[in-house]
């Protein structure tokens, strides 16, 4: 098939799932045939979304038709050379995603997603240990500036000869970084990996731990830009992670356990429910020493 041909076939296909999409039909008539398996317009429909051109509209119905035709081929050789049936392995594969559906339901109606600064700090404490950094981390502030700037030497000066950073020190700095900065960043309470912070300040070290707390008042200029930064405190690997670092990864540990509660629930219920209503019945005994696998029949077979 020529590309011309190609070209013009896809354009058909695409304005059919177009048309089908807006006109409803009765029976569809298929698009593709490979081997005994049939594409039929519903079946990428809905394949092209948002503002697509026509051209990247044809290209990503081309892809997924491609595709299909390649996995098809392979399928049917496949089905032609592998004799072993998949009924199990379909059954249970079938099984757990109906479980896991329903789940996600019970979850959706029972979840309480509310969790209070008492029980994150509650979790932190009793599992500190469980909180030891795998990354050197820090806490600063920053300017990034041009280097000729008239503000430069003052908020240097600011950043660099207070012994503290206190509010209105950094009120201060912030109001000349809001007019003559490129980029600045005062917010004390987040931490930040050092890694990051090299991406914000092309810090250039091989070693992270002893450059830390070595420098505290980091000033790097170039040919046109100046990068200030004060790091405010610091902790190294090993270190047990602070809490504001940790907050969101506690929020979600404690949810999932809360989802984890809600299953076990919900299955202990169902569990008990079957077991009154006699839904569940035994037809074996368990350590019977000549049974298979430990498991006896006791129809008297």
């Amino acid at each position: 098939m020529s590309k011309q041909t190609l070209w013009k076939c896809l354009m058909i296909c695409f304005f059919i799932v177009a048309f089908t999409a807006c006109k409803p039909t009765g029976k569809e008539k298929p698009l593709l045939r490979v081997f005994d398996n049939y594409l039929y317009p519903s079946d990428i429909e809905g394949l092209v979304k948002g503002n697509v051109s026509k051209e990247d509209s044809i290209a990503i119905v081309e892809n997924y038709i491609s595709q299909w035709i390649r996995q098809m081929v392979v399928l049917d050789k496949a089905k032609n050379n592998i004799t072993k049936t998949f009924d199990k392995e379909l059954q249970s594969y079938k099984n757990s995603l109906i479980t896991y559906e329903y789940e996600q339901t019970m979850i959706k109606q029972l979840l309480d997603t509310s969790v209070s600064d008492a029980e994150i700090l509650q979790y932190y404490e009793a599992n500190k240990e469980n909180f030891v950094l795998k990354n050197n981390i820090v806490r600063m502030i920053y300017v990034k500036i041009d280097k000729n700037s008239p503000s430069m030497s003052k908020i240097k000066k600011m950043m660099f000869d207070s012994e503290e950073i206190t509010d209105a020190v950094l009120v201060n700095i912030q109001k000349l970084a809001s007019i003559h900065a490129d980029e600045y960043f005062f917010d004390t309470q987040v931490w930040v990996p050092f890694s990051d912070f090299q991406r914000i300040v092309p810090i250039e070290t091989y070693n992270e731990e002893m450059y830390i707390k070595q420098n505290r008042n980091i000033f790097i200029t170039g040919d046109t830009t100046s990068y200030m930064a004060r790091i405010l405190e610091f902790k190294i690997v090993d270190d047990i992670s602070p809490l504001s670092f940790e907050y969101s990864n506690i929020k979600n540990i404690i949810l999932n356990k809360r989802k984890i509660a809600i299953i076990d629930k919900m299955q202990q219920d169902l569990l008990r429910v079957a077991e009154l209503e006699n839904n569940i019945e035994r037809f074996y005994e368990l350590g019977t020493s000549n049974s298979e696998n430990g498991v006896a029949r006791n129809d008297g077979k």
